[in-house]
């Protein structure tokens, strides 16, 4: 899924309010957004939101956002030499030390090790 936009578990789940919301993280994940800042561009609860889409797709509303950024992590890695906190910065992430927190619980692996790995 590296550079592509978030999508449904299955292809065949179309569904426009999880279309909206994966619009409104491509549209934001670059900055230091909140689920609460998705809900409120969408006139829900964050809450509501959550429980809607976690109903529809499996997974919460702030794990989508977080998948969205991680993928533009490991794009930017693989892509460029730039030094973890300008990709932290880049991704709305808050800092070099929680994208690699992020990354390792997502990955297995620090960011440094996965980018190793690509060039070889």
């Amino acid at each position: 899924m590296d550079g592509a936009r978030l999508a449904p578990p299955r292809p065949d789940a179309r569904d426009a309010l999880v279309e909206r919301v994966f619009d409104r993280i491509e549209e934001t994940f670059r900055e230091p957004i909140s689920a609460a800042d998705v809900a409120a561009a969408l006139g829900y609860t964050p809450g509501h939101l959550t429980t809607l889409l976690r109903r529809r797709t499996g997974r919460p509303l702030l794990e989508w956002i977080t998948e969205r950024r991680l993928t533009e992590v490991r794009r930017m890695l693989r892509e460029t030499d730039l030094p973890l906190g300008v990709i932290a910065a880049r991704t709305g992430l808050r800092d070099a030390s929680y994208l690699v927190r992020r990354f390792r619980a997502r990955y297995g692996s620090t960011p440094q090790r996965w980018r190793e790995a690509q060039t070889r």
